[in-house]
């Protein structure tokens, strides 16, 4: 039950992003609080803790970058949505640290690849990353759940 919940959740982050490139401001939360519900009998507290320190390393350094590259102050402003960082961080309870960031490198280069194809059909300003990412974990889950792959451990 609680996976319909987190998938229907996904679901409307991916269509929200697509249409408005903007999501409902308590998704994340709940994705968040559900995420943790679904794996809270075998949830590695450390790997969720290094989960959210990845991210906010690697958020350091694109401010540094941005900073440099365009003189900009606002990150979340021009470049990058806050909301796709509130996914990154609400799906960060369903996956072990090392699985976390073979999954982030995928679903940032599925990201970029969906982008090059949906452009050549209909040109795009931004990149609805929180959408393909909630894309990319909708079908984890649903391997996982199928047991369609064995390759998958530490989730």
């Amino acid at each position: 039950m609680i996976l319909i919940a987190i998938i229907s959740l996904l679901i409307t982050i991916l269509y929200q992003d697509f249409r408005y490139r903007e999501i409902w401001w308590f998704t994340p939360p709940l994705l968040l609080i559900s995420g943790f519900w679904y794996k809270w009998d075998i949830i590695n507290w450390e790997y969720f803790l290094y989960n959210f320190l990845f991210i906010g390393v690697l958020i350091g350094f694109l401010v540094i970058y941005v900073r440099i590259r365009f003189g900009s102050t606002n990150l979340f402003k021009d470049y990058f949505g806050l909301g796709d960082v509130l996914v990154l961080l609400a799906i960060t309870p369903l996956f072990g640290f090392p699985f976390f960031i073979y999954f982030f490198t995928f679903s940032t280069i599925v990201s970029l690849i969906g982008y090059v194809l949906m452009s050549l059909f209909k040109a795009q300003k931004s990149i609805p990353y929180a959408g393909y990412i909630s894309l990319c974990t909708i079908i984890f889950l649903v391997f996982v759940h199928y047991k369609i792959t064995s390759f998958i451990d530490g989730i």
